[in-house]
């Protein structure tokens, strides 16, 4: 499922430019239960040494100012955040949550529940656009003179499709224990003007990822699949989470 959600506060909320683990942060502190919270943050779903979360969300959208000086974003209200999941005890929960909860912050900014609008949408065509709500990261690390390195990959890189495929073919493996019978999917970026990178920091590491607007085409059950569980990899990160363009 894909919740909608709308916050209210009150006069402006400051974060710094690299939000995303206090966005992620937020999404773990208000799942109540403890068993599903610790399974989705220490365990997850493995696929060989990978383990993927299966949830993704999107940057906080709403009218903001990029400060450079102190390098913070300023959001003015309302501000509004999807969270996406094919675990349907995470997204009740935390729907649970946000509705009985009067103590909501992110950061030490207090915020209200406006709306939650839940969306679950049917998918049958082989072709769809899409606009990117968080930016996708298509990466592979290789070992060069004996050192780790790792490579990020374009949209316009000739790899970025298939890096992208072969990952969604690894996160559906990892939570159903198989590949689909029918394993086409592609990501063409459909942009007038050259990708630009959108660079993050988390945990101290700088990752690497792209906006923008794509087709993706292929199996509408993988298309499905990501559009819950998110394009490319650090899904759980706050990176690859899109919606369907109308």
């Amino acid at each position: 499922m894909r919740l909608i959600c709308n916050f209210d506060f009150e006069g402006e909320l400051v974060l710094p430019a690299n939000y995303n683990q206090i966005l992620q942060g937020f999404i773990y502190n208000n799942l109540t239960n403890e068993v599903l919270r610790t399974f989705i943050h220490e365990i997850g779903f493995k696929k060989g040494k990978r383990k993927y979360k299966m949830f993704t969300f999107s940057r906080l959208l709403g009218r903001f100012q990029y400060i450079r000086a102190d390098k913070t974003i300023k959001f003015h209200p309302p501000i509004q955040l999807h969270i996406s999941s094919l675990i349907d005890d995470l997204v009740n929960d935390i729907t649970t949550t946000f509705f009985k909860s009067n103590d909501l912050f992110l950061k030490d900014k207090q915020i209200n529940l406006v709306s939650v609008n839940v969306k679950s949408p049917d998918f049958k065509s082989r072709q769809v656009k899409i606009d990117m709500l968080s930016p996708i990261v298509v990466y592979s690390t290789l070992t060069v003179n004996g050192q780790k390195k790792t490579i990020y990959y374009s949209p316009l890189d000739p790899l970025f499709s298939r890096h992208v495929k072969d990952n969604a073919l690894r996160k559906y493996s990892a939570l159903y224990g198989k590949i689909p019978d029918d394993e086409e999917f592609e990501i063409y970026y459909t942009e007038n003007t050259e990708p630009k990178p959108i660079i993050t920091t988390y945990h101290n590491t700088i990752v690497k990822g792209s906006l923008g607007s794509f087709i993706l085409k292929g199996n509408p059950e993988l298309i499905k699949f990501t559009y819950f569980t998110g394009l490319g990899s650090k899904n759980s990160q706050g990176f690859g989470c899109f919606e369907i363009r109308n």
